[in-house]
């Protein structure tokens, strides 16, 4: 009998465990993330869906978020963090993480998350346009502004990498 209320009990907990642990995945991250990027700030919440740098880490940690609608029709924003590279961190305007040198700066991250709006806006609407381009280019060091110029398709070229 008691053995019985033992593994009712452990598997309750077992299960609890498991439905927080999928419900959000924030800051979990590999073993040994502090090497890298030092002491942790846990400071970041999803606000809308998409991808976004972790400012208050350097932008060495970066947060993937999605709204879910539940089957009771309430919704609930997901959140799961992940961990750039060594000596790489997560570029806002290319949603990856790249090398210092051709990433926009951290502190100017913020000013790119309006990008996510583009995810899935649909096959005729370029994800980057000549604005977001420009703007990118004045602010990242070193990285003259190139022209911008459709391809045929319509479609946009990359950014020319120099």
């Amino acid at each position: 009998m008691n053995l019985s209320i033992a593994l009712i009990f452990l598997s309750g907990l077992a299960l609890s465990l498991a439905a927080s642990r999928s419900k959000r995945a924030a800051y979990e991250l590999p073993d040994g993330a502090e090497l890298l990027v030092g002491a942790v700030k846990t400071s970041f919440a999803c606000a809308n869906d998409g991808y976004y740098a972790d400012i208050d880490n350097n932008c060495q940690i970066f947060h993937v978020c999605q709204t879910v609608v539940k089957p009771d029709g309430n919704a609930e924003m997901l959140q799961w963090s992940f961990l750039c590279g060594n000596q790489t961190v997560f570029n806002q305007f290319s949603f990856t993480c790249s090398s210092y040198e051709d990433a926009i700066p951290c502190a100017a991250a913020r000013d790119f998350f309006y990008l996510n709006a583009n995810i899935g806006a649909g096959p005729n609407v370029p994800f980057h346009n000549e604005q977001d381009v420009a703007r990118a280019a004045a602010v990242t060091p070193g990285r003259p502004a190139q022209p911008f110029a459709p391809s045929g398709g319509g479609q946009p070229r990359p950014p020319i990498r120099g």
